[in-house]
């Protein structure tokens, strides 16, 4: 990791550990216990719903760390979205994922935005629509999907996986495009890191969370279009702009602006 993921990084693991985080009908604190007192010990992180509590291994550096709170998330998201079912499809993890992330930026913004940044420091807001991404290893477009296409086949958008392409409604703002952007972009990242139907669930979550890991590390401004759609109209997040105190060190958040 650069300096600035370390960094990043550790003002995300402060915020985490001094606020509550709400999905679904759950609130959970972040807790860090030593590896003897963690439920399964060769885990790096575990979900404690009967108590509320996302539990991280004691001691992990910063990578190891961001990347089983990510993991944390990932199980979480599913559960609260409640695919958890062996017989769920590729289409219910991809929706299950889109609108439970969705649901996250827009309850806890202060700690999807410290997140995102931890992943690649240089993510900003921005009003921009991306036009080009990497997913996996591979180069996909973004594009305005037809009219009459969207009208024939009855969809917001499509991920096109033989173009490595994503597609949506130009008739799409605010919430409803930050969902439908991400579900197609969801498929495409199924599609490169081998996620099917038949993928078990335990396999599927790994995945999903490793590849949205580097989805947002190689992606900077379409993560900053992403969350902004998800905020109130008229705010936006700039980093570093304002300073909180949690457990005794300080924590450097971005602040809403007006735009």
């Amino acid at each position: 990791m650069s300096p600035h993921q370390i960094l990043m990084t550790a003002q995300l693991r402060e915020l985490a550990l001094g606020r509550p985080l709400e999905l679904g009908p759950y609130t959970l604190r972040t807790e860090e216990l030593p590896s003897q007192h963690m439920p399964v010990r060769r885990r790096h992180g575990c979900l404690d719903l009967t108590h509320g509590r996302i539990l991280l291994r004691e001691g992990l550096q910063p990578a190891p760390w961001r990347r089983a709170f990510v993991h944390a998330l990932v199980r979480l998201v599913h559960y609260a979205q409640a695919v958890l079912l062996h017989e769920s499809t590729e289409e219910h993890l991809t929706h299950s994922l889109a609108s439970g992330l969705s649901q996250l930026a827009r309850r806890n913004p202060d700690l999807t935005w410290a997140l995102l940044r931890a992943i690649n420091p240089h993510v900003r807001h921005s009003r921009r629509m991306p036009q080009r991404l990497v997913l996996g290893t591979q180069a996909w477009t973004v594009r305005s999907l037809p009219v009459k296409t969207a009208a024939r086949l009855r969809v917001f958008g499509q991920a096109d996986l033989e173009r490595r392409r994503i597609e949506l409604d130009p008739a799409l703002s605010g919430t409803q495009l930050a969902v439908i952007f991400l579900h197609e972009c969801i498929h495409g990242l199924h599609h490169e890191c081998g996620v099917t139907d038949q993928t078990s669930l335990r396999i599927a979550h790994s995945r999903e969370a490793d590849a949205l890991t580097h989805f947002w590390a190689s992606n900077p401004q379409a993560a900053g279009w992403w969350f902004g759609l998800l905020q109130p109209r008229g705010l936006a997040y700039e980093p570093n702009a304002a300073a909180l105190r949690q457990n005794g060190s300080l924590v450097r958040l971005p602040a809403r602006v007006q735009r």
